[in-house]
This record gives structure tokens, sequence and C-alpha cells, in this order.
């Protein structure tokens, strides 16, 4: 089996499973789940709809780079995820994004809130972007880890002028940790449950982020201090494969960003933990904890 079915087939499960047990389904606060069609144009590779109790908006996790995972073990992948989301104008966030996402929101999706499959790869992949995920596996030590990154807010500018004297206007500001942070927790909770996994280690990282401005025709990207850049490391092992968790998050942490927090956690040693950074809220879920044997329509802790 490729990298990439075997991201299919998992995460597939993880979607099915969680959807056909209720409590996991509660406790990951997932409302509903689609594969993505390729409408006039078929896909290359796998993506999803997420929708997520409490929230208007859809998110998509599409599969971008599956690959092996080099210098873990015989048998290491990752796979990439592009997050994106796509907001209803009844979220408080709706005019955070940029004037031609909005009016895509009113004209291109349908009643799911999502991109009509006639329209969808019309859409240019940049737009509705807001982070990545990334999921690790070490099949032979039976340990994983689950990333996202993104930026705190992703703000775009308009082209101040070759002359610099005009006011750059802000086209787009997206709270993107905050909306990745949301399918992060889910899909975290979704792998802890419906396999039963154990949280065990969480590490927060953030270096300078950056804003994207318009020079001419092009965007680039411009560092700025009013953003920055963060990166959560959830590790899933047992104890003992300390090796695999040393190089699970070798591989995938960024060397150049700097520790923010590194929590371990031990047999229910998750409760009363607080958010971490007031600018990278990212709040330890209970459902990252996952239990013994379940049926398909229970689930018990752990604890």
């Amino acid at each position: 089996m490729n990298a990439a079915e075997l991201f299919r087939l998992r995460i597939q499960s993880l979607l099915s499973r969680g959807l056909s047990a209720s409590r996991i389904a509660t406790s990951v606060g997932l409302a509903a789940a689609s594969e993505v069609w390729g409408g006039d144009t078929p896909r290359e590779l796998p993506a999803w709809y997420v929708w997520l109790r409490g929230s208007a908006g859809a998110w998509q996790l599409e599969l971008v780079a599956p690959e092996r995972l080099e210098g873990v073990g015989a048998h290491a992948f990752v796979g990439k995820l592009a997050v994106r989301h796509y907001p209803s104008p009844r979220e408080r966030d709706f005019r955070s994004f940029s004037a031609e996402e909005r009016s895509l929101a009113d004209v291109a999706f349908d009643a799911t809130g999502t991109p009509r499959i006639e329209l969808a790869s019309a859409i240019p992949p940049s737009l509705f972007t807001v982070g990545s995920i990334e999921w690790a596996l070490d099949l032979d030590a039976d340990a994983s880890l689950i990333t996202m990154s993104s930026l705190d807010r992703l703000r775009q500018r308009s082209d101040p002028g070759s002359d610099g004297a005009a006011q750059p206007a802000v086209l787009r500001d997206v709270p993107g940790w905050e909306l990745t942070a949301a399918i992060f927790s889910a899909f975290a909770g979704l792998h802890a449950q419906v396999e039963r996994r154990m949280a065990t280690r969480l590490v927060l990282t953030r270096q300078p982020g950056f804003d994207l401005v318009g020079v001419g025709e092009r965007v680039v990207a411009h560092e700025t201090a009013e953003a920055c850049l963060g990166e959560a490391l959830l590790l899933f092992a047992p104890a003992r494969a300390r090796e695999s968790q040393a190089s699970l998050l070798d591989a995938l942490r960024d060397p150049d960003a700097s520790v923010v927090s590194d929590l371990s956690f031990g047999p229910c040693g998750h409760e009363g933990v607080l958010p971490l950074d007031p600018t990278l809220p990212l709040t330890v879920s209970d459902a990252w904890f996952g239990g013994e044997e379940h049926t398909s329509d229970s689930v018990a802790c752990a604890c």
C-alpha cells in the first residue's frame, strides 16, 4: 500500500467510524463529513468536507503530500493536509475574508455551505486556505504525531504604491490559527477515540509571522511583528516507543521556531490544563485521550 492509499483509508475510517458512534462525534464536536467529489475535473488526491458542531461554516481537508517519512523507521509515513474554511455569512469572521472569497460564498456555494460540484475546480486553491495539518505514522512503533501550522492572523494588504505614499488597505484578515485549531483538535480527537490512542506530549512553537502584500501583479510575503506563525505538535506514542517519539518530533518540528510550551501527559494528567498561549490559543481536549475498546456507539475513558 502506498502512502496516498494509506492516508485515504485511515482518514475515511476516522470520519465514518466517528460519525457512526454518537458519543465520539459529540466528544470531538463532529457534526458531519463527506468526501469531496471531483466534478468536472477528476481529483488526483482525496479531500473531505467536515462540519463541526457550533459552527455555521465548513472545513475542507485535502491530502496534498503523502510520502514516506525518512529517518524515522522502515514503515513511517506522513500525510500533509491543506486546511480550508468555507465561511458562512452567519459567522462572526465572515467579513474578515477577502471580497473575492465572500462573493464566492454567495454565488458558488450550495446549501451545505461548500462549493458546488461544477464550480469547485474553478476556485483557486489559495482562496479559503487557513492552515495545514500533518499526520505522521510510525507503523512499526505504533506511534503517531499530528501537527498543525498557521499564522495567528492571515493578513493580505493592497499594493501601497511605488512611491509608498498610498496607505495600503487590508484585503483579508482571517484568524488562521483559530480556524485551523478547531479542525486540528477534532481530528486529533477522532484519532484518539476511534483508534484508542492517548496523547502523550504537546509541543507548541512560534516564530515571526508575515503579511502578504501586493506588489504590482505579484503577492509577496513581508515579515511583520504584528503576526506570528505557530505550530502545534501532538504526540501519541507508548512508553516503549521513546526512540520513535524523538524521531517523529525531530522530523516534523521546525528547527527555527521557539518552543512556547512542552507538556507531557500521564494517565489522567490532562485534567485542568489551561490554554497555552493567548496569541496561539489551544486548549487541551479531553477527546485527545482515547478510551478502552468500545462498541460502535460507546466509548469508555481510559482514566
